[in-house]
C-alpha cells in the first residue's frame, strides 16, 4: 500500500482578534477523483494552557477551509495538519504559527475612558471609531457626552464635541446632556453645550427643563445664567404641573434660589393640577423662611386648593409646627380683622336705619303740618 504524501503545511486566511481562518490542499485538483477514495483532513491547535502541553483536534472533515473562532485577542496559535483516505494516513505537516489581532476598540471601551476621566484614552479610542459610534449609550441610557457633562470633564466634553458628538442626544427619558449639567452645576460645560446647539428650554419626556434641574440641584449661579439667557421662568412640567419655584418648594426650599426666581417674575399664585400653591408646598414641607418670603411678596395665606385645604392646613397635617406656629397667628390676626370689619358694617348699618327712622319721621311730620293747613 503506497504511503500518503506528508501534506503542505496550512495556508494562513482571514485573521481577527478572535478567529483564524485556514485553507490547505489549495493545489490539488478537485475535479480528479482520487484514486483511493475521499480525502480526510485533521487540524490539530496546540494546547498550550494544558498542563502537559501538546496538540488536540480541532477540525475533522472532508472540507479544505475552516474559519477557527473564539480565540482569544492577541494570542499565538499554532496548527498542523494531517490526511487520510482509504490506503492509510500521511504524517503531520510542518507545524505554523499564526498570531490573532489586537481586539478592536468599541463604544464600551469610550465609555470607559470617559468614566474614568481619561482624556488620552478617549482620544485614542476616538481615532480607531467611526462617528456613528460617538453617542453609543451605556447600559443606563447615557451617552459618552452626557457621562462627561455630569461628572464635569471639560475637556473629555470638549473632545467628544470635536469628534462629533450630539448636545442634543438624549436617553430613555428625554434628559439630554446639558439638563445632567445644570443638575449637577457644571456651569462651564453648559456654557460649552449650548453654543454647541444645545437647546436651553428643551424638555425631558416628564416636560421638565434645564432650569427645572438647576433648582432640582440647588445650583444658583446656573439659575441665574440661565434666566439670563431668557430662559421661560413659570414654565411647568407634564407629570404635576409644577414650575422651577414649585419644584423648589417641594425639593430643596433653597431661599436664595427663590428669590432670584420671584425677581425674574415668577408667579408665586400659581397652581399645580392638584390645586396646590407654593405657599402650600412650602408650608407642607415645612420651609419657614421661604413661606415668610411668599408671604412678604404678597402670596395669599387664606387661598384654598381644590380640596378646601390652606397653606396652615399642609403645615398641620404634617406636623410642621414653626410654620403652623406663624401662620396661625397671621390667620389670629386676620380674623380679627374681619371681626372688626363686620362689626364696622353692622354700625354702618345701624346708623343707616336710624338715618332711615329720622327721615320717615320728618316726612311723617311734614305731612301731618300740610293736613292742618
Amino acid at each position: 500500500m503506497a504511503e500518503i504524501p506528508r501534506p503542505d503545511p496550512p495556508v494562513v486566511g482571514k485573521v481577527t482578534h478572535n478567529s483564524i481562518e485556514l485553507y490547505w490542499d489549495v493545489n490539488e485538483d478537485d475535479e480528479e477523483k482520487p484514486v483511493h477514495g475521499k480525502v480526510h483532513f485533521c487540524v490539530q491547535e496546540e494546547e498550550v494552557n494544558m498542563r502537559n502541553t501538546g496538540f488536540g483536534n480541532v477540525y475533522s472533515g472532508y472540507a479544505k477551509s475552516h474559519v477557527f473562532e473564539g480565540l482569544e485577542p492577541q494570542t499565538q496559535y499554532r496548527y498542523r495538519l494531517r490526511k487520510s483516505n482509504a490506503a492509510g494516513m500521511s504524517g503531520w505537516s510542518v507545524i505554523i504559527t499564526v498570531n490573532t489581532t489586537r481586539k478592536p476598540k468599541t463604544s464600551e471601551d469610550l465609555i470607559k475612558a470617559v468614566n474614568h476621566k481619561d482624556l488620552d484614552k478617549v482620544d485614542a479610542v476616538l481615532q480607531e471609531l467611526s462617528q456613528t459610534v460617538v453617542d453609543s449609550p451605556d447600559k443606563y441610557g447615557l451617552s459618552p457626552l452626557m457621562i462627561a457633562a455630569q461628572q464635569g470633564s471639560l475637556e473629555i466634553v470638549n473632545k467628544l464635541l470635536s469628534y462629533g458628538a450630539d448636545p442634543k442626544y438624549h436617553n430613555t427619558s428625554g434628559k439630554d446632556s446639558l439638563m445632567l449639567a445644570c443638575f449637577a452645576g457644571q456651569l462651564e460645560i453648559g456654557k460649552v453645550l449650548a453654543k454647541h446647539g444645545a437647546t436651553l428650554d428643551s424638555r425631558d419626556y416628564s416636560g421638565s427643563t434645564a432650569l427645572h434641574w438647576a433648582v432640582d440641584g440647588g445650583h444658583i449661579e446656573v439659575v441665574r445664567w440661565l434666566l439670563s439667557r431668557g430662559c421661560e421662568v413659570d414654565v411647568k412640567d407634564y407629570t404635576s404641573g409644577w414650575t422651577p419655584l414649585m419644584r423648589l418648594a417641594m425639593v430643596k426650599g433653597n431661599i436664595y434660589i427663590a428669590r432670584l426666581l420671584i425677581q425674574h417674575g415668577a408667579n408665586i399664585s400659581s397652581m399645580d393640577k392638584d390645586g396646590k400653591s407654593v405657599l402650600m408646598m412650602a408650608s407642607l414641607n415645612g420651609e419657614l423662611e421661604l413661606v415668610k418670603l411668599l408671604l412678604y411678596k404678597g402670596a395669599d395665606f387664606t387661598s384654598r386648593s381644590v380640596h378646601g385645604k390652606t397653606a396652615l392646613d399642609f403645615a398641620r397635617a404634617f406636623d410642621r409646627e414653626k410654620v403652623v406656629e406663624h401662620l396661625d397667628e397671621l390667620w389670629r390676626g386676620h380674623k380679627e380683622k374681619e371681626r372688626r370689619k363686620q362689626f364696622d358694617s353692622w354700625q354702618e348699618d345701624e346708623k343707616y336705619a336710624e338715618a332711615v327712622n329720622l327721615l320717615k319721621n320728618a316726612r311723617s311730620m311734614a305731612s301731618a303740618v300740610d293736613v292742618t293747613e
